[in-house]
């Protein structure tokens, strides 16, 4: 006989994805997309999800929203502005907001970025006596976001390997002059500075196994501006890096 003392899990948390942000700041950290089941169990430590919803331009990531359903994520569309900036911050606002107005029995937010443009909604839901959670990858985190939140939780897949030598083998230095020579014209062809995200979705399509921590460095961006010909700059907040021809 089940024990009549024994209560369910209690649904408070929602989860809200600033997926472009977390998409970009993995493929440059790891090399390779987020695993979004290990972000759904790292939620779950946390409590009973009530929402997790994922919002992004489902047109340039239209390849990730399988993903996103078959790990119980809701995907939520978030058109790009004329500008072609991302608009996910505005709709997560306005969506958080209203979620926590309207169910009173929902008390902790986890947000999954480190855009410090969540600062004002993460004091906002405070004031409200809400718990707020921040979820990312270390150091892609705005340090002033993490001081008015409650609690951060790291991502990073599964495994990650380890650091070798940058002494390249043969069949390395090849991948390495192919890899060049595509940004290069990238970059010509743009005559503009290009997120490092973007070239190396660019690099992974044409070479799906390429992990740059194969080739000794921490970060795309750190093996990028090995190049002599690319520059390697970075955001007001250090945590989008952008890459440009030297002139």
């Amino acid at each position: 006989m089940k024990d009549q003392t024994e209560r369910p899990i209690q649904n408070t948390i929602a989860v809200f994805i600033d997926f472009e942000n977390i998409y970009y700041s993995s493929l440059n950290n790891f090399g390779e997309e987020p695993d979004l089941m290990i972000i759904r169990g790292l939620c779950e430590k946390k409590g009973g999800i009530a929402s997790i919803q994922a919002f992004g331009d489902w047109v340039r990531f239209n390849g990730q929203i399988n993903s996103l359903l078959t790990s119980g994520i809701q995907p939520v569309f978030t058109p790009l502005s004329r500008t072609e900036k991302s608009s996910a911050d505005t709709f997560i606002c306005v969506h958080a907001m209203k979620l926590f107005m309207q169910n009173e029995n929902i008390d902790s937010l986890i947000l999954v970025s480190g855009d410090r443009d969540f600062i004002p909604l993460l004091n906002e839901l405070r004031s409200l006596g809400k718990k707020t959670f921040l979820m990312g990858i270390p150091g892609s985190i705005s340090r002033d976001l993490v001081n008015v939140a409650d609690g951060l939780i790291d991502y990073q897949p599964a495994k990650i390997k380890p650091k070798e030598s940058k002494t390249l083998q043969s069949p390395q230095k090849k991948v390495s002059e192919q890899i060049e020579n595509s940004i290069i014209t990238l970059l010509k062809k743009e005559n503009r500075r290009v997120n490092v995200a973007t070239i190396g979705i660019m690099i992974k399509k044409q070479h799906p196994t390429f992990n740059h921590k194969e080739f000794g460095f921490d970060k795309l961006s750190q093996f990028l501006d090995s190049y002599s010909q690319i520059k390697v700059d970075y955001d007001e907040d250090k945590l989008v890096a952008y890459a440009s021809l030297v002139k």
